[in-house]
């Protein structure tokens, strides 16, 4: 598949499965809490369940495991060769016996595995989202056949991927300075991520597309433009035959659409600097959001962001940054 030109249904993942990599007995308490609405003492303390960050809801099971069954089709659709876009996957916080950070399964994991078990060995993951994706580095930590690159605001939750947890070939943390911008991020991609990947040689990426590094984030304190993620999703994309994307984070409704749907643009080799139709903007104008009654009219009427008004400069301690980090991994 080296266009998206098919459409499938994601299916749920069955509770067996789950369990291959989650606790057992979190599985079960995962689907009691889903079918009752309520969650006891003893399952909120153990399983972090029924918390501000993973609250109980209808679907609390359903829809974390249909994220999986998305990520595993994903998986079995590029094991030959393609691209796939599994937009409701991207769950990199989720641990194995317990609920993390609006995550309560780790689609990523599972998408890793069964590549594995389809012939695919080496495999690198780039995590572009906004927070450490600190749910994959638990369940790969050691894997020389996997290198987890996570480009994260630093200094912000999980408080996990700093500089300590940098492995060459294995782990490169790049923690992000706030306000980070694109000319910064650009440097990043450039001077670290791509010598890494061209080391490496991975027989496939995954990325994950979390879309709250991109300015007006509330959850996120970086700078940056939704078409500078478009330019790394298509500058990984360009490194790999075999190449799954998924969603992940993302807080303002605005952003949040224009940016995944600019990736599926991109994916599909067509230019995402567009201005939207009528039928698009209408969609835009229908979203509501209660920290922002009315977005500006750009965010509705074209699909990428406005150039910043002034000229993006490098920060000396960026560059140092990113220096240090090449120094790291002998880059």
């Amino acid at each position: 598949m080296r266009s998206l030109d098919r459409y499938c249904t994601a299916p749920q993942a069955k509770p067996a499965l789950l369990k291959t990599f989650h606790a057992p007995e979190y599985i079960e308490a995962l689907k009691r809490a889903e079918d009752t609405q309520k969650i006891s003492e003893h399952d909120r303390k153990r399983y972090q369940l029924g918390t501000v960050s993973n609250p109980v809801f209808k679907g609390m099971f359903a829809r974390p495991a249909t994220s999986v069954g998305s990520s595993l089709l994903a998986a079995e659709l590029v094991a030959n060769g393609g691209v796939a876009y599994a937009m409701g996957g991207g769950l990199h916080h989720g641990l194995t016996d317990r609920a993390n950070g609006f995550c309560f399964l780790n689609d990523l994991v599972f998408a890793i595995l069964r590549l594995r078990s389809l012939g695919v060995e080496r495999i690198a993951y780039v995590d572009l989202d906004a927070h450490h994706c600190d749910g994959v580095q638990a369940a790969f930590s050691g894997d020389r056949d996997l290198l987890m690159i996570s480009t994260h605001e630093a200094k912000r939750w999980p408080f996990t991927g700093g500089l300590s947890e940098n492995i060459i070939d294995q782990q490169m943390n790049i923690p992000l300075l706030k306000n980070c911008n694109n000319e910064e991020f650009n440097l990043f991609m450039e001077d670290c991520v791509f010598p890494a990947l061209a080391r490496f040689a991975p027989e496939a990426i995954i990325i994950q597309g979390g879309a709250d590094a991109v300015c007006d984030d509330p959850l996120s304190r970086l700078g940056l433009s939704n078409y500078t993620l478009w330019n790394a999703v298509k500058r990984l994309k360009e490194r790999c035959d075999k190449v799954i994307l998924t969603g992940g984070g993302g807080y303002n409704p605005w952003t949040v659409a224009r940016l995944w749907a600019g990736f599926w643009l991109v994916l599909n080799d067509r230019s995402p600097f567009i201005e939207l139709p009528s039928g698009a903007q209408r969609v835009l104008e229908s979203l509501s959001w209660q920290r922002k009654l009315r977005p500006s009219s750009d965010l509705i009427t074209q699909l990428y962001d406005a150039p910043p008004e002034k000229a993006q400069l490098i920060r000396p301690e960026t560059a140092a940054l990113a220096k240090h980090i090449r120094n790291l991994h002998a880059l």
